[in-house]
């Protein structure tokens, strides 16, 4: 699975680059921001609770009138809370390589809506336990599926001298469990991001 989407995420971003060539607006840059992540999961034993997590990267933007092309490739982490009450609690974190391909819609000026498939692939994984008594930590990057794809809607504002911003909600669109337990895990992400174009 990892190799296919692989394959299709090396396809959209290469046919991005060629487009980028004839667009009337080229950027180039490097941008970062916050995550606040968290899992759905079915038939949970415990209580999900979102956690912080960061991302950084580059991004290449090609614009045509009011349209916007912009592959990145980012590298995410990821990490959520399990309260399990009087047994402890869980903290997991995990880091992707990630690459998210948005169409961008320029009503007015700057100001854009933007939409696009996100491609990432697990690097690591990382659980810790704690009952308040004894802590331990230990690698899950084998219970997950090593790609996830998520959905990304957002919206942002590309300022005339370089400055980007962006808000965007990524939820994922594929059961990334890879354990026996049956339960269906997705991933849901909430990120701001600051980028600078250093074209302009």
């Amino acid at each position: 699975m990892i190799r296919k989407v692989f394959r299709v995420a090396i396809v959209i971003v290469a046919v991005m680059f060629v487009h980028q060539a004839k667009a009337q607006d080229v950027a180039f840059g490097l941008k970062g921001g916050v995550n606040l992540t968290n899992l759905k999961v079915s038939d949970a034993q415990g209580t999900y609770d979102s956690r912080t997590g960061y991302h950084a990267g580059v991004f290449l933007r090609g614009k045509f009138n009011k349209v916007g092309i912009q592959p990145e490739v980012l590298l995410f982490t990821q990490s959520n809370k399990i309260d399990y009450g009087s047994l402890g609690t869980v903290k997991q974190s995990f880091t992707y390589l990630s690459i998210p391909v948005m169409l961008k819609f320029y009503p007015v000026g700057g100001l854009n809506i933007q939409a696009g498939p996100q491609f990432g692939f697990l690097l690591d994984g990382q659980r810790k336990y704690d009952n308040g008594f004894v802590t331990s930590t230990q690698n899950i990057k084998d219970y997950y599926k090593s790609s996830d794809v998520s959905v990304s809607v957002g919206a942002g504002y590309d300022f005339g001298f370089g400055l980007g911003l962006d808000v965007r909600y990524n939820l994922g669109i594929q059961d990334i469990n890879a354990a026996s337990n049956n339960e269906k895990v997705k991933s849901q992400v909430f990120l701001v991001s600051v980028g600078w174009n250093f074209l302009k």
